[in-house]
Order: C-alpha cells, then structure tokens, then sequence
C-alpha cells in the first residue's frame, strides 16, 4: 500500500507493521504501460527514486548496493563464468555490475517491459 501527496512519497506494509517515506522535490516521470506504472521522481536527499506499481524500486543514492550484491557474490563464487542472462533488472544496474568482470563475454537481460530501460535512460541517464 503507498501513499503520495505534494511533499512526500510513502510505502506502508501494513502486514509487517512497517512504512517507509522519502521527501519529494518532483516528479519527473509517470507513464501507464500495458504492464506497469513506472513513476520517477526527483527526492531531496536519495537523487531520484523509481517506483514501479506503488512500490519503490531504488533511489540513485543506495542502487548500488542492490546491484552489487546481486551480481558480484555470485560471479565471484562461479570458477568461470562467461555467459549471463539476467531476469528483470530493466534500470541496467545488475548489466552494468555484471559487464565490470572481465570473464564475463556475453550478457543478455530479459525485462518484460522495455519502458522501464528507455524510461531510465531518458529521463536518468547515468543516474540510475
């Protein structure tokens, strides 16, 4: 469940007794695709943050961390690995960290909704 008003854009689990609440500055981007509302929005102290459906995806600020440990333990624990194929992932970060290992010779990202790459690479280029 999310709520967003002029000043602030709030995930609440009301399941899990928790929410979490990032100040907007504003919104840059809100599109309806036959998948998925994608919003981007510009926050005051995260850069921008992308929600998908209503919930947060990630902020410019902390993304890395996601991707990193997404990508890296399990490359690092693979003895070659040299063909990847990632599912989902449509902001590029888990491609950007998997194209850093230099064994690596092919990656292929499957994402059900191109919008969300051509969104970030439109509206977010190098940001997210």
């Amino acid at each position: 469940m999310t709520h967003s008003d002029s000043d602030w854009f709030t995930e609440r689990c009301l399941a899990g007794g928790s929410a979490f609440a990032l100040q907007l500055n504003k919104k840059l981007h809100d599109e309806k695709t036959p998948f998925q509302r994608i919003e981007i929005y510009s926050i005051t102290h995260f850069g921008n943050l992308m929600v998908i459906d209503g919930y947060i995806m990630l902020t410019s600020r902390d993304n890395f961390l996601y991707h990193e440990m997404m990508t890296h333990p399990a490359l690092f624990t693979h003895p070659d690995p040299q063909r990847v194929t990632i599912i989902g992932g449509g902001d590029c970060g888990t491609l950007r960290e998997v194209l850093r290992h230099p064994g690596v010779m092919h990656a292929v990202q499957v994402e059900i909704d191109e919008r969300v790459t051509l969104s970030v690479r439109t509206v977010l280029p190098g940001t997210l």
